[in-house]
């Protein structure tokens, strides 16, 4: 089987040669500080990038490709370094404070004020970030490229509340859903007509594998949102990527959402989603219950990435324990729950991708077996 094969295998609940091991960008993959770290214990210097990873620790990743829309005006940003810290100053009115070279620094940005803070910054930030036009050329030259594709396709569909959330920061768009909910039903109506014009020609003519929906609605007690809350400003939006998807035969629409998902698998199941990941495991998601409770649900991620961190090999066997019964029952890509951390320790690392591989029944790759 080649990797697209194995990937249909699993969405069909049957079994394939060899189990794949998804890896993507964020689910799986690694920090640039973790890289350098890595580099530093022994792995090879050519292992730089995605593909490159895959290739030596024996995993897949998939084509991944956005909607068609160009020509967005863009923001124009002012940076200015003060101390430690690179502020940056948008046209829209945000403010953001991060380290210098944060990449390595490894923590989150200080979102000091958000781009959209009313209707007044939402449609000045509308109009920045809205394509002018749509690429149609650009549909028949992707159809060729992939049309003999070898590994899963997949076309990003978008969200609802998570970029409801990256414009006008979390508290700000709780508050708005009772407060201001014309504002929250004309922002989703804008990312509907936006996904029709840019995306679902996208879908429908590409056939992939995949449609991925981002969204990070969850933290680790539950939802973000209630669920009724989801049902009134993010359900249709759902319905028509699921819509649009089925219609061009897409095996998996999948979401990725952070925290704790029990509560809006029971709202997938509604809207026909089929997928979730990462399936953090600090947030207690167990993976046999949703199994049970799911049981055509794919379910992606759900190891604990901190056990490859430097000194927790201990840590590693009760960890993928759960996963020999997943993979008989089927319909699951075991993946680390988020991206590996800089503290990463090579030889755990490789010891645990051992472990994870015979499990799978695999040989690929040629990182040392530990």
């Amino acid at each position: 089987m080649n990797q697209l094969e194995r990937f249909l295998a699993v969405l069909r609940f049957e079994e394939p040669d060899v189990w794949p091991l998804m890896n993507v960008w964020g689910l799986g993959y690694i920090h640039q500080a973790g890289l350098d770290s890595l580099h530093a214990q022994g792995l090879p210097e050519q292992v730089r990038d995605l593909d490159t990873w895959c290739l030596f620790f024996g995993q897949q990743a998939f084509d991944c490709i956005e909607g068609i829309g160009v020509g967005v005006p863009g923001i124009r940003k002012v940076r200015r370094i003060e101390g430690e810290y690179e502020i940056e100053e948008a046209e829209t009115g945000s403010i953001t404070r991060t380290h210098i070279d944060n990449l390595r620094k490894y923590s989150m940005p200080d979102f000091q004020r958000y781009d959209v803070r009313d209707r007044e910054s939402w449609i000045v930030y509308r109009d920045l970030i809205t394509p002018t036009t749509r690429a149609t050329e650009q549909l028949d030259a992707l159809a060729d490229s992939y049309r003999d594709r070898r590994r899963p396709l997949a076309v990003h569909g978008g969200g609802t509340w998570g970029y409801l959330r990256s414009w006008m920061g979390p508290e700000a768009a709780l508050v708005a859903l009772y407060d201001q909910p014309d504002l929250i039903h004309e922002m989703m109506q804008y990312k509907l007509e936006q996904f029709d014009l840019y995306t679902a020609p996208l879908i429908d003519r590409l056939r992939p594998e995949i449609v991925m929906l981002w969204e990070d609605f969850c933290y680790n007690h539950g939802m973000m949102i209630s669920p009724d809350s989801f049902r009134e400003f993010c359900a249709p939006y759902y319905r028509r990527v699921v819509e649009v998807s089925r219609n061009a035969g897409v095996p998996l629409v999948i979401v990725d959402t952070d925290g704790q998902v029990s509560e809006y698998l029971n709202l997938s199941d509604e809207l026909g989603v089929n997928g979730t990941w990462p399936l953090e495991q600090v947030c207690g998601n167990d993976l046999q219950e949703y199994r049970a409770n799911h049981p055509d649900m794919i379910l992606a991620g759900g190891i604990e990435k901190e056990v490859v961190n430097t000194g927790n090999d201990d840590m590693i066997e009760a960890e993928l324990a759960k996963w020999p019964a997943l993979l008989q029952q089927g319909g699951c890509f075991p993946m680390f729950d988020h991206a590996l951390q800089p503290d990463v320790g090579y030889e755990a690392l490789c010891r645990c991708m051992t472990r994870l591989h015979a499990i799978a029944g695999s040989d690929l790759g040629y990182f040392p077996r530990v």
